[in-house]
């Protein structure tokens, strides 16, 4: 899984660095960048000169240059670094002079082709040289120069460099530039190919120079010595009438030479290494290790060679001295002949397999490809942002937006008082906790339904429904029918979402046969319960879940039963099921004389009100008015309800106030 490290790595930093890079950036003009001053958006529509309307363009926009633009020739030679881009205009006049001017369209200088041109630094004032070269030139048209600091050209042309290795540990670099001149593209690879190459062959000429230059000084050192060994083994021989040597000397002779002489090819290689590298690089260790390992059996073998007689000892000294420092100066000589014959070839250990070429085709941009994913991107986008929106959109908070969604008025917003009981459906706040806010609003939405009911002879059926489960309308319902018998009103509490109502608990009753009871006849009206909270409040709780709720509503029974309860109560308050999940509010709704709807602050949303008014109006039934539940300070705060949410900061006094 880690790989081995490829011996490529060092050859791509190489072709990366500043050093080959800045060559090709100074050869190949790369510091140069020409652009022509084209007609803002058309003048980029055609890319050909003589098109209809090339005339006419030219008048209205003498400076600018319409379709085909031609090529302006530079060449820039600065001999030091510039403190950043310089940038001026070039323009071909009448008579083949070009004219030079500056940002605010000041003529600056004239030239002729091929003459040199000063151009000043405004930064630091320094002066370069460049040479308009000519080219096919438009007459008339402005030409933007900009001359880039050497670094900045080297930088831009790393970015746009690619070097890979193609396969794995194959030692071939593929080398890759995109850009929009096919010309420019194949010119500037080359350049890199070639001073890639060239540098390689500097440095191993450079390498073999360097090794030459330290053998040739140890060259006459060598030959100093064999001379001096030869005279002794002549004098030796001479004094004492020595010839040859017996065969055991020999044989000692022969293994000694032979050590000897991997020892001075060893201490040439550490002496070379040195020069390179210090004491403890790996290479020279292991010479050295090398070299101990030589020197121990040369010991062994000279220890040895104390038995043979004196004379033989000596002679073997001699001719020993005599063969190291032959084979010594034999291997230095053949070494100085290998390295003049590197340094003085052009040959370097990499080659170009293939010279660059652009593709016949551009490759970007791929403007139907670029269409197919634009559609699905932004296809894609756009759905995540609507989940995006749904998942975090708060539900209603301002009742200017609910009655404008609506059409009808918002008679309470009820508050959230931070008590688990209150605006949660779990509690009669109505009755359990009277000083405080959200019972005050409770009486003040029983004040505001009181006026809506005026208009209705004698008693009256309001039906509290909901657009989803746990908005609180059983709670709002449940406290606005205890509100209306606490000022004196016969009130009937009928639970009427025989699936999953929950009144029972909330106002404290007893479990009874119920409403579904009674709509199945199997019960007669004195099975209404009081609840304890109010002699003037009776309940009828939903009885046994049936299996067809619907079907017992609509039967002729429930509009009978209704028509009871309006002889015999004030008022009649009926909690439904949420509208949006079955269809039993609206036909309720048909035999109720007033419906309101009940919405939570920041979880009900206002599509769901809408569609939920949308129901009861197909059914032909209207909508009397809506209350908000729930409302929070945070919610109120970005609405028109938090300028007065501190009026329900006010609190009971205590008695002696």
């Amino acid at each position: 899984m880690v790989g081995s490290s490829s011996g490529t790595s060092a050859e791509i930093q190489i072709i990366r660095s500043r050093s080959i890079l800045g060559d090709v950036v100074d050869s190949s003009g790369l510091r140069l960048e020409v652009e022509a001053k084209r007609i803002p958006v058309l003048g980029a529509l055609y890319k050909r000169p003589g098109v209809a309307g090339t005339r006419l363009w030219r008048k209205l926009f003498p400076s600018y240059c319409w379709g085909g633009c031609g090529e302006l020739k530079l060449k820039f030679d600065s001999a030091s670094e510039m403190s950043g881009p310089v940038s001026f205009y070039v323009t071909k006049s009448h008579g083949g002079y070009y004219e030079i001017k500056n940002s605010e369209d000041i003529i600056v200088a004239r030239v002729k082709k091929n003459e040199g041109l000063e151009i000043e630094d405004p930064n630091n004032g320094q002066r370069f040289l460049a040479t308009v070269q000519g080219g096919s030139v438009l007459t008339g048209v402005d030409y933007l120069v900009t001359v880039v600091p050497r670094l900045q050209a080297i930088q831009k042309l790393s970015r746009n460099l690619s070097v890979v290795e193609l396969g794995r540990d194959t030692g071939i670099l593929r080398l890759q530039m995109e850009g929009g001149d096919r010309a420019v593209l194949e010119d500037t690879l080359s350049e890199i190919a070639n001073r890639y190459i060239r540098q390689n062959v500097e440095r191993r000429s450079a390498e073999a120079k360097q090794s030459l230059e330290f053998l040739s000084s140890q060259l006459p050192i060598v030959r100093a010595d064999l001379e001096v060994a030869e005279n002794k083994l002549a004098q030796f021989r001479a004094e004492n009438q020595t010839i040859d040597l017996s065969l055991e000397t020999e044989t000692v002779l022969e293994r000694v030479v032979l050590i000897d002489r991997r020892l001075s090819e060893l201490e040439l290689k550490r002496s070379e290494l040195m020069r390179i590298y210090t004491s403890d690089h790996p290479l020279v260790g292991t010479l050295i290790e090398q070299k101990g390992k030589l020197i121990e059996e040369k010991e062994q073998i000279e220890a040895s060679s104390t038995e043979l007689p004196d004379l033989q000892q000596d002679l073997l000294r001699h001719m020993r001295e005599v063969e190291v420092a032959t084979e010594l100066y034999t291997y230095m000589l053949n070494k100085v002949q290998e390295l003049r014959v590197v340094q003085a070839g052009t040959v370097g250990n990499v080659r170009i397999i293939d010279y660059a070429t652009a593709h016949l085709n551009p490759i970007k941009p791929k403007k139907r490809l670029v269409l197919i994913l634009s559609l699905i991107l932004g296809a894609v986008v756009s759905v995540i942002i609507l989940i995006i929106l749904r998942v975090f959109r708060q539900g209603v908070s301002d009742p200017d937006v609910v009655e404008e969604a609506m059409g009808s008025p918002v008679y309470a917003v009820v508050p959230f008082g931070g008590n688990a009981r209150e605006s949660s459906g779990r509690g009669l706040v109505a009755h359990e906790q009277k000083e405080t806010i959200v019972s005050e609003a409770l009486r003040s939405l029983r004040t505001s339904v009181h006026f809506a009911l005026s208009d209705t002879k004698g008693s009256s059926v309001v039906a509290i429904t909901g657009p989803a489960p746990n908005v609180g309308k059983t709670f709002i319902a449940a406290n606005l029918a205890y509100t209306f018998a606490e000022s004196g009103s016969r009130v009937l509490f009928v639970d009427a979402d025989m699936r999953r109502g929950d009144s029972r608990q909330l106002l404290q009753v007893s479990r009874s046969i119920g409403l579904s009871g009674l709509l199945a006849g199997g019960a007669s009206q004195f099975k209404i319960v009081n609840s304890p909270t109010h002699e003037r409040l009776d309940v009828i709780d939903r009885g046994k879940s049936p299996p067809n709720p619907s079907e017992l509503i609509m039967s002729p029974r429930f509009g009978a039963l209704v028509a009871e309860w309006r002889d015999k109560y004030d008022i009649v308050i009926i909690d439904t099921p949420p509208v949006l999940a079955v269809t039993d509010p609206v036909l309720i709704g048909k035999h109720a004389d007033h419906v309101f709807f009940v919405g939570r602050a920041g979880v009900t949303q206002l599509h769901e009100l809408v569609e939920s008014k949308n129901r009861f109006l197909r059914g032909g039934v209207p909508i009397k008015g809506i209350v908000i539940n729930g409302m929070t300070k945070k919610l109120a705060q970005d609405s028109r309800y938090g300028q007065g949410y501190g009026y329900y900061n006010y609190a009971y006094g205590t008695q002696d106030d």
